[in-house]
């Protein structure tokens, strides 16, 4: 009888699909970021020394975090603080490794040429870095080349038996989509 009875309880709450979520999200649109650009502070009138800044942000894995920037120094009330952010343009780059591949660089999207298919990739942290491996037999040594002004601060590429490995060194952390188009591999950074 107790059976009976868990039967028809799991049959009455079971649903059809059970990798279906419960709650189903009302906006489906992708929305391309907004980015901060300015904020003016008026201070208090009895405001003479601004002692720090405090900085709450959202890290990239959704954490809450702050920063603390220590000022100690006069201030005039009557004037406001303005806090401004603009984004790093950084000019395009382009690198040449052996006849493998040609490496561009423009802001936080970067295109790797090459003809050679890409069999695996992902990601590594500590530093934080992209992998990507490519089906070709080669003879070379490893190349390392640093890069500076530029998201990528390192790429180092290996010989392996039946492929090579390009490995993209970062400057922080980055939500990323890797797509493979006509003429190579474009990876953008978020």
């Amino acid at each position: 009888m107790r059976y009976f009875i868990l039967f028809v309880g799991v049959i009455l709450f079971a649903r059809l699909n059970p990798f279906e979520p419960v709650v189903k999200p009302e906006n489906t649109m992708i929305i391309k970021p907004s980015y901060f650009k300015k904020a003016v502070i008026y201070l208090p009138k009895d405001a003479r020394v601004l002692k720090e800044i405090i900085l709450v942000y959202q890290s990239v894995n959704g954490d809450i975090k702050q920063k603390v920037v220590n000022i100690n120094k006069q201030i005039d009330f009557h004037k406001p603080i303005i806090v401004s952010h603009s984004i790093s343009k950084f000019p395009i780059k382009e690198y040449g490794f052996l006849n493998l591949f040609k490496l561009y660089i423009k802001d936080k999207k970067i295109f790797l040429k090459t003809k050679d298919k890409l069999i695996r990739s992902f990601f590594l942290v500590k530093p934080f870095r992209i992998v990507l491996d490519f089906k070709r037999d080669a003879d070379f040594l490893t190349l390392t080349k640093t890069i500076s002004d530029s998201v990528v601060k390192k790429v180092v590429v290996g010989n392996h038996n039946g492929y090579y490995r390009v490995v993209l060194y970062f400057d922080a952390k980055y939500a990323y989509r890797i797509k493979v188009i006509e003429g190579g591999i474009k990876i953008e950074l978020q």
